[in-house]
């Protein structure tokens, strides 16, 4: 895995006398290179990971930050664990209940969207019907090397939650992907 942190050499073109003819070296790999570093250019995949159909507010600015700061594409992932290819008895309920959690991911990744291109970052959501890790396997299998995930953590119940030490507290948590 390539280090995102090191700084890239700066590659000049140089002329070389070869058999008795001056060329320039300047190769369409150095040309591809010298594309990598111009600004807009995509430097890897930054996955966000949203609650089912939503994504927090918190999480929307910290991927977007991120992706702005590291030349990132952002792949917006909403997972439920739902089957919708199966048939049985109630199929018709299913097919509903799977094209309901669709139109309200892509309605609730609205906010998201916009907050990329604004920005200038590339954006893709992805809706998957299974569980999270497994449709974060599935994304990394069709679209490639990740270099980040982002997500919120599991929400737990509230419980006794009287003192400021107990309040909930909005956490993102960022995954490094090797």
């Amino acid at each position: 895995m390539r280090n995102l942190f090191k700084r890239r050499k700066k590659n000049k073109a140089s002329n070389h006398v070869q058999d008795g003819k001056k060329m320039d070296q300047t190769s369409s790999e150095s040309k591809q290179i010298e594309g990598m570093n111009a600004p807009g250019a995509i430097e890897g995949k930054l996955v966000v990971m949203g609650r089912e159909s939503d994504f927090s507010q918190e999480v929307i600015s910290y991927a977007v930050d991120m992706a702005k700061r590291m030349s990132f594409e952002i792949l917006a992932l909403n997972s439920a664990p739902l089957n919708c290819d199966a048939f049985s008895l109630f199929s018709t309920s299913k097919h509903k209940l799977c094209n309901e959690f669709k139109a309200i991911s892509e309605k609730n990744a609205m906010a998201f969207r916009q907050a990329a291109e604004e920005n200038s970052i590339p954006f893709t959501q992805i809706i998957k019907f299974d569980e999270p890790e497994k449709a974060l396997s599935e994304v990394q299998r069709e679209f490639g090397q990740i270099e980040f995930v982002i997500s919120e953590p599991q929400s737990s119940p509230d419980v006794n939650r009287v003192s400021n030490q107990n309040r909930p507290q909005n956490e993102v948590l960022v995954y490094s992907m090797i």
